[in-house]
């Protein structure tokens, strides 16, 4: 009898060493690729994103500002952030930083207009030099951007500014950035300034910039 309780023993031994360890839950991935198609115009959208996310769901919320990337059809590559939720927010100037890397100031005004903003152009009289009716035009261009870009709802980076800001997320770890206008730079300090990173169970933390990164980017057409 006691031989075979003694098998036994040996038996359960055997197999919960043999037996395969429970396979740990992997660390969700941080970026991903959202794919839209007008059916109006047809034209379709491939954008690269940093949003909330429960076990495989992933969703925006109202009042909070999320990471975009995309190569857009009529604008090129954009990078920057845009208001999440069913009612999007100005968004305003944004604060962004890569690791230890100096911050950039986004402006909405930099970035693409929104569709069906119309440039007002005063008559120039006649007789009127060349470079004072260019400047003119220049001043009333950029104060149409300006009072777009207090109702717009993204803030976006373009040009040689936008490639250098996606190279230096490629090489960097960890993202932050605020809306420059959610903490004051005068008189006492501002809680708004911490309000930055991703929610996590642990609090506020850097958004990740893991490998699902490049592979968004890639199902995008933005790979290398």
């Amino acid at each position: 009898m006691k031989i075979r309780f003694a098998t036994a023993a040996a038996l359960v031994a055997v197999a919960s060493i043999s037996a395969p360890a429970p396979a740990k839950e992997k660390t969700p991935r941080t970026w991903f690729v959202t794919r839209t198609g007008d059916p109006v115009t047809g034209q379709t959208r491939c954008v690269v994103s940093a949003m909330d996310y429960v076990g495989k769901a992933r969703y925006s919320r109202t009042g909070f500002l999320y990471p975009v990337i995309e190569n857009h059809p009529k604008h090129g590559l954009l990078i920057g952030v845009s208001s999440g939720g069913r009612f999007r927010l100005p968004t305003g100037n944004i604060l962004w930083r890569v690791d230890d890397q100096p911050f950039r100031e986004i402006k909405p005004e930099d970035g693409p207009m929104p569709e069906g903003t119309a440039i007002a152009v005063p008559p120039v009289p006649a007789g009127t030099d060349p470079a004072a009716a260019k400047a003119m035009a220049d001043t009333m261009a950029l104060a149409t951007r300006m009072a777009a870009g207090f109702s717009a709802t993204s803030t976006f980076a373009t040009g040689e500014v936008a490639k250098a800001m996606l190279a230096e997320l490629r090489a960097g770890h960890g993202l932050l950035y605020r809306a420059k206008a959610a903490a004051t730079d005068t008189g006492l300090p501002d809680s708004g300034m911490y309000r930055v990173g991703q929610f996590t169970k642990d609090g506020l933390k850097p958004i990740p910039v893991d490998e699902s990164l490049e592979t968004s980017l890639a199902q995008c057409g933005m790979a290398g």
